[in-house]
Parts: structure tokens; C-alpha cells; sequence
């Protein structure tokens, strides 16, 4: 009989040991919770995580536009200061041109000026001319007394000194104004 006692003990369950003991539900309750507290930690950090990762996106994206915008405005700034330089230098070209023309206004209302003295200086050589012509033909013709009248006329009017002072028919005789004076003296 010593045989199945010794089945009995082998076969029967082992006693457990001292500091073995099988878990409490009360136990279990705790690591489940522990374990759900854990999973809730986990989810939420994984949620803040995922919430990073947006928010750095889209500060790149933001900063990508930015950049863009930046440089558009870049290429803007660029092109009007390109424009304004060229609306810079053609308004100093048209001074320039302004100036130039202005001269040669200036130099045009000169010579119409001199041109235009030349013309009353000629004119009244003309008129002297005219006189000096008549007075000789009458003396030409014999009429001293119509000469001598027209010679006072001349005289007159102020167109004596008008006379020009160069003989253009013969270069080398003597001027208009030397033969009415040799006229004068002889004959009045």
C-alpha cells in the first residue's frame, strides 16, 4: 500500500508553494487598470504626436508660402525699381534734350534778332540809297533846286548815316556815303 500513496501524492495536485498564491480578482482589477491607464497614456501620446507633426507641416508649408511670397514681392520690388530708374533716366535725357532745344531756341531768336537788325539796317540803307539816286539823277538832269530841295528832305529824315560806307560796284572807288558828302559840299 505504500504504492498508492505514493500514486495519490504524485497524482494529486502539488501543493502550492508559500509565497505562490493564485490572483485576486482585486488584483487583476489593478493590472487592468494599470493596463488601460497605460493604453489611454500611449493613445494620448500618439495624439500629441500626431497633433506635432501637423502643426510642424504646416508652419513648413506656412514658411514655404511666406518664402514665395517673399520673393514675388522680391521680383515686384525688383521690376519697379527697374521701372522707376528708367522713368529716372529718361526724364534726364528729355532735360538734357529740353536744355539742348532750349539753346537752340535762345540761339534761333538771336539770329532772328540780328537778322531782323540786319533787315531795318539794310532797309534803311535802301531808303538811303533811294534818296542819295534821286538827289543825283536831279542833279544828273540839271534840276539843282529840286536836288537841293530833296537833299534837305534827306537830310531830314535822318537816313544820311545810312549810307553804306563801301562802294560794292567798285571795291576800290569811293563809298556812297563819300560821294553825297563831295555832293553836298559842292553844290549846297
Amino acid at each position: 500500500m505504500a504504492e498508492p500513496a505514493k500514486d495519490r501524492k504524485a497524482s494529486s495536485p502539488a501543493p502550492e508553494k508559500a509565497g505562490e498564491h493564485k490572483p485576486s480578482a482585486r488584483s487583476r482589477a489593478r493590472g487592468q487598470q494599470r493596463r488601460s491607464q497605460r493604453s489611454v497614456f500611449q493613445y494620448i501620446t500618439v495624439l500629441f504626436a500626431a497633433a506635432f507633426l501637423l502643426l510642424l507641416m504646416t508652419y513648413m508649408m506656412q514658411q514655404r508660402l511666406n518664402k514665395a511670397e517673399i520673393d514675388d514681392l522680391q521680383q515686384s520690388s525688383n521690376s519697379t525699381l527697374q521701372t522707376l530708374e528708367n522713368i529716372i533716366a529718361e526724364r534726364n535725357q528729355l532735360r538734357q534734350e529740353n536744355q539742348e532745344l532750349s539753346d537752340q531756341l535762345e540761339d534761333a531768336i538771336q539770329a532772328a534778332e540780328n537778322s531782323s537788325d540786319t533787315a531795318k539796317e539794310l532797309e534803311r540803307s535802301l531808303q538811303a540809297m533811294d534818296w542819295f539816286w534821286r538827289i543825283q539823277r536831279q542833279f544828273s538832269r540839271g534840276y539843282t533846286r529840286a536836288a537841293r530841295e530833296l537833299a534837305e528832305q534827306f537830310e531830314a529824315s535822318g537816313l544820311v548815316d545810312a549810307l553804306p560806307d563801301q562802294s560794292y560796284a567798285e571795291p576800290d572807288g569811293p563809298s556812297p556815303k563819300q560821294q553825297y558828302a563831295e555832293l553836298y559840299d559842292l553844290h549846297f
